[in-house]
């Protein structure tokens, strides 16, 4: 049985934006990259569903799931971002 991280999907998410040509495949034809990455039909269909609830369903470590969601959704990058997370970051980091 495959875990989580070592799972077929995850892997193929992994890749997405390591390999620029798979991406534009995913954007392109997602069933062709999906079949070729060996994905089950239920992995395929919460892929393409690819909502947060879906993806945590089949196993998508939740990284991933951001990375998705901007491969499909590229405009969804500009609303992303860590400048409101820094502050507490850093206050942690000094008192703990």
């Amino acid at each position: 049985m495959n875990t989580p991280a070592a799972s077929p999907v995850n892997a193929l998410l992994a890749r997405l934006f390591q390999e620029p040509e798979l991406l534009q495949r995913l954007r392109t034809s997602p069933d062709t990259v999906f079949a070729a990455a060996g994905l089950t039909p239920a992995e395929c269909a919460a892929l393409r569903d690819g909502s947060f609830g879906a993806l945590d369903r089949i196993g998508v470590h939740p990284t991933l799931r951001m990375h998705y969601q901007m491969a499909v959704k590229p405009e969804i990058a500009e609303h992303v971002t860590v400048r409101d997370f820094l502050p507490a970051l850093m206050q942690e980091r000094r008192h703990g």
